[in-house]
Formats: structure tokens, sequence, C-alpha cells
């Protein structure tokens, strides 16, 4: 069946919706050369967006530009709003944002390794009902939810695959309450591919395929190709750190030997140097032990560093990545993580290096993912006419503009 002129139009609707969500902002000559379509169509997609509340205009300072600058169009920050729930190991955070890839509010609340998924739970309702508060939020103007789990996520249910990572959390059931809660779609993701997300919207040129490795307590990764997320069949996709290390290595967790994070993962790291008699208490004190040069502490670190940068270039390879971001705790480590992986990824052959750096969005990575993954959901956006009534500019920064907790 041949799509009908209306189908046509609301797909070139959602196209400059996502080009100004990516990029924040845009000409009209810049939105015509990235979406392909004459001037008088996308003069007229502006107009129906601007009457829908969607778009506002404004005009560029001209301090270094000769003549009149042309105007740049924006998402209206009062179109829409977002809510995000990273839920960590040790943490969770909420967080609500707008149409304009800007924050609101932001809520971090530390938690104990191990804490009850029931008491995990009742503070991410808490935490959300306080940043809508503090971000003066309507309830009609939330138009959806995305929920950031440390643990593979089944793309068709949100169910968690593997359960043990974080005990009786229930990732459908804590979209659903919210769902039901707020009136509004609430997803679940896994936390690396939302880490993919963020990184990807925030920081990183259009167009361009990202792979997020997140090395923390764990190794995960995320693979972001374009504005989208790669999950695999079954939701498995990124599982880097059960890829085998060393054949003859100890068992995992998932049952199988050697695998990588039990050499590259902060809880790999601590049992390693647990089992030479050297009791650290947590991968602050690693981290500290490391960059001060303590021999053993750097004897197990440059070992993992160095098994996660061999199985990133080999990843590199087969996927050739644009950019490689590394983030999570074990990323305060600096040189003694980066170094290896950009030695290793510059010996690897055929076509441009592959870039490497350190989170640009830090700790709060996964967090904005989420808000990426509502908002880059264009259609939801699109066929909306309504204009919400408050917003407080007072309180909004950049994704990539807020000091990481």
């Amino acid at each position: 069946m041949q799509p009908t002129s209306e189908a046509i139009r609301a797909g070139n609707r959602a196209r400059v919706v996502d080009i100004l969500r990516r990029s924040g902002s845009a000409t009209r000559a810049e939105l015509i050369v990235r979406t392909g379509l004459s001037r008088a169509t996308v003069s007229s997609l502006i107009g129906e967006l601007a009457d829908r509340g969607l778009v506002s205009e404004y005009s560029q300072s001209a301090v270094d530009s000769p003549g009149r600058p042309p105007s740049r169009l924006a998402l209206n920050r009062a179109a829409g709003l977002a809510i995000a729930v990273d839920v960590g190991v040790r943490h969770v955070a909420v967080a609500v944002g707008d149409l304009s890839r800007s924050v609101l509010a932001e809520r971090w609340v530390p938690l104990p390794q191990g804490h009850s998924a029931e008491r995990g739970m009742h503070i991410v309702m808490r935490s959300i009902e306080t940043t809508l508060a503090e971000a003066e939020a309507d309830r009609d103007q939330i138009v959806g939810a995305a929920i950031s789990i440390a643990a593979p996520i089944a793309p068709d249910s949100g169910r968690l695959l593997v359960p043990g990572v974080l005990p009786g959390w229930n990732g459908p059931a804590l979209a659903e309450q919210i769902g039901r809660t707020w009136g509004i779609p609430a997803a679940v993701e896994n936390d690396a591919n939302l880490g993919a997300l963020g990184e990807s919207v925030a920081a990183t040129p259009h167009g361009q395929d990202l792979l997020y490795v997140k090395v923390a307590s764990r190794v995960g990764l995320g693979i972001a190709f374009g504005s989208g997320i790669y999950r695999g069949r079954d939701g498995y996709a990124g599982e880097i750190g059960h890829v085998t290390s060393d054949p003859d290595g100890p068992q995992c967790w998932c049952g199988r030997r050697g695998c990588l994070e039990l050499y590259a993962g902060a809880e790999g790291m601590l049992a390693r140097l647990g089992a030479r008699g050297i009791r650290i208490d947590d991968v602050n004190e690693l981290i500290l032990r490391a960059q001060a040069g303590d021999a053993d502490v750097l004897a197990v670190v440059g070992d993992g560093t160095r098994r996660l940068a061999r199985a990133l270039g080999a990843l590199a390879l087969v996927l050739n990545p644009s950019v490689i971001a590394l983030g999570g705790e074990l990323t305060a480590l600096g040189p003694l993580l980066l170094d290896p992986v950009h030695a290793e990824l510059a010996t690897v052959p055929f076509g441009a290096p592959v870039a490497v750096r350190a989170s640009a969005l830090g700790p709060r990575a996964s967090l904005m993912g989420a808000l990426a993954l509502v908002l880059s959901e264009s259609n939801r956006f699109t066929d909306q006419s309504c204009v919400p009534t408050s917003s407080n500019p007072g309180r909004i920064a950049a994704f990539d503009a807020v000091p990481a907790r």
C-alpha cells in the first residue's frame, strides 16, 4: 500500500523535529540541506509546527557576522516534558527534561549495593514527584518516561533477562506504576544502551556510529547506530563483559569461564586483589591506590585494562564504529584506562582510526539517554497542538552543561 500524502507529510514533520531535537537548533537553510526537501515544503512544515507551539524562532547574535544573520529555529521548551529514571547498582536518579534537550530538574539518591527493590521503587516514585515539582511541571506536559536499568532487558516486554543482576527489581512493574500514576507511556531499557544513545544525541556529530562501554562494577556495551539503539534479537546485544578473555580462567556468575568482566570490571579487580590477600573495600579506594602507584593494584588494573583494550580492538574491527566512548566509575582511572585502549585501537587495520574518548556525560550518560529515548520518538510530538502553560527557564541547563554528580 502506498503511503498517503498526509502520512508522507507527517513523516516529513517528524524528520524536522528529529533534526531540531538532535541539533538543538537549525536555520531554514540547514533544514533544507539535511532533509532534502524543498524550501517551500520546509517553510510550510515549520509553519505547522509553530502553529502547534512546537517550534520557536529567534535571531542569532551578529557580533562576528557581517550583515543580518539568519534566524534559527528550535523546539519549544514548553511543548512537552519527559521523565527519565536511572536505576543503578548503588543509586537511583531521576530527571525531567524538555524537547529542547534541556534538563529542568534532576535528583540523585545514593543507595547501598544490594538495596531492596521495594525501597528503591519507593524512592523512584518520590523522586519523580520531587523533580516534577522543582520543574514546575503540569501533568498534561508530560509525554512519556524511560527507565534505565543495569541489566539486560527483553525488547518486547521490558523484563530483566538476568534478574540476579539487580535482585527483586521488576522493570515492567516499575514502568506500569509510573505510567499509571502519571498517565503516560513508560519504557524500560538497558543502561549501557541508553548511555550510547545519550552520548550519541548530546556529544556526537549527527549520523556517527558510536559504541558506549560502561566500565564499572561490571562491563557493558551499548551500540548506537545514528539515532537508534541496536539491541539484538533477544536484547542481549552488547554483553561484552561475557566475552571470554581466558578460557582457563575462573567461573563467572553467567556460567562461562574467564569472562572479560572478571578482569576488567571493578568487582573482578577487587576479587582478584582479595585472592592475593589485599582487601580493598570499594571502587573509589581501588582507583586512589592505583593512581598513587600501588604496585599490586597497578598489576591487577593494568591486566584488566589491557584485556579490555584487546576486546575493544576486536570489536572495532568487526563493527567499524566512528567513536568509542568509555563511561562508568573506572573512567576515573584516566590514562591508566584510556592509554591501553588508544594504543590497541591504533593497531586496528583498515579505514580511519577510531576516535576514543571518555564519556562527555560522565555518570549522567544513561539518565540523559533515557530522556533522549522519549524525545527521539518524534511522532509523539508532531501531532500535538497543546502548548503547556508553565516552564521555568531559570532551572534549565543543557544536557552537556550540568556538572556530573
